[in-house]
């Protein structure tokens, strides 16, 4: 699947994700993070490649080749952090979660990853972990609305209405499309109302 596949089968596992660009990992000079080695590189394109075949067995191997190869923190973030979305595509939560803590281990500022790791931890039913994982994303990349989204929809969904309020009234003050904003501005009013319920 192409990687916008495997995001939205990542995000579609219970706390929705919001369409917007991926942020960017920091690291190396300059604020631009270290890319992941030649080879690594290579496995993970042979993987994708196999992946739009519907070859799960090829890209198995070739994901698993290029973890095996990865030998800095850049490779191996790289390579399990694709790995993981895949796995996430083919139903391997705990698999997935596996491989995406081992991604943030190697390279822990990575907003995205963290968010990522959210979502599967709510998918397993250990939403104390998907908060804290969404938290740190949002203290990466505060200007990203996706753990605000997400926290926010969490909260709620838990009956926190005060944090999830808190949450959506942090939204506002950030560049939203036109959209979104108005969902926000929906979910405030609904949880300003007495009879407002956990969602």
């Amino acid at each position: 699947r192409s990687v916008d596949d495997r995001r939205r089968a990542t995000a579609g596992a219970g706390v929705r994700s919001v369409a917007l660009p991926r942020p960017v990992a920091g690291g190396g000079a300059r604020g631009k993070p270290a890319p992941p080695s030649v080879d690594v590189r290579a496995e993970i394109a042979q993987a994708e490649q196999a992946e739009k075949g519907r070859r799960h067995d090829l890209a198995k191997i070739h994901y698993e080749k290029a973890i095996a190869g990865a030998k800095d923190p850049a490779s191996i973030g790289y390579a399990n952090r694709e790995y993981a979305e895949t796995l996430a595509t083919w139903g391997e939560y705990p698999l997935a979660i596996r491989h995406r803590e081992t991604a943030l281990a190697a390279r822990p500022v990575d907003p995205h990853a963290w968010h990522d790791l959210g979502v599967l931890k709510h998918n397993q039913g250990d939403n104390a972990t998907a908060i804290k994982a969404f938290e740190t994303s949002r203290t990466q990349a505060p200007k990203d609305p996706r753990p605000r989204v997400a926290l926010a929809a969490l909260r709620w969904k838990l009956g926190d209405k005060t944090g999830a309020a808190t949450e959506y009234r942090g939204l506002l003050e950030l560049d939203l499309p036109d959209r979104l904003r108005s969902k926000v501005e929906w979910a405030i009013r609904e949880l300003a109302k007495p009879e407002a319920a956990a969602k």
